[in-house]
């Protein structure tokens, strides 16, 4: 079974970057990829799809911000990690992020070959155990 990652970031280029970065994994069937471009639409696609393992986040996105996203996700009941991943890596950010539930919180710019692909390896064998 394919694990589904939600991307939710205003960077309009992301949907073909990430898409293009994890190719092997997507064609593998081994990751679907959905991509929300800020915290209003990653409700709604958590609503069509509950199903979703992994929510990766920025912070800065217009309409609903990442903390705010973050907040919400606590009210919701499904199994889902979220990682946060943000240009702004100081230690107020961090901390919010993780007291708002985060699991992990990576700083921009990230190799995103390895160490998203750690992190969501490490979400994904964590929920199985």
């Amino acid at each position: 079974m394919s694990a589904k990652i939600l991307f939710v970031d205003d960077e309009r280029d992301l949907e073909s970057l990430m898409s293009q970065k994890f190719r092997k994994k997507i064609r593998a069937e081994e990751w679907q990829l959905f991509f929300a471009h800020n915290g209003v639409q990653a409700l709604e696609k958590l609503k069509e799809r509950p199903d979703i393992d992994i929510v990766v986040t920025d912070l800065n996105m217009p309409e609903m911000d990442g903390l705010s996203l973050l907040s919400e996700l606590n009210q919701i009941n499904l199994p889902f990690k979220t990682i946060v991943i943000s240009a702004y890596g100081d230690m107020k950010n961090i901390r919010n992020a993780m007291n708002f539930g985060a699991f992990d919180f990576l700083t921009k710019p990230i190799d995103f070959l390895e160490t998203l692909r750690a992190k969501a390896a490490e979400i994904l064998e964590e929920s199985r155990v």
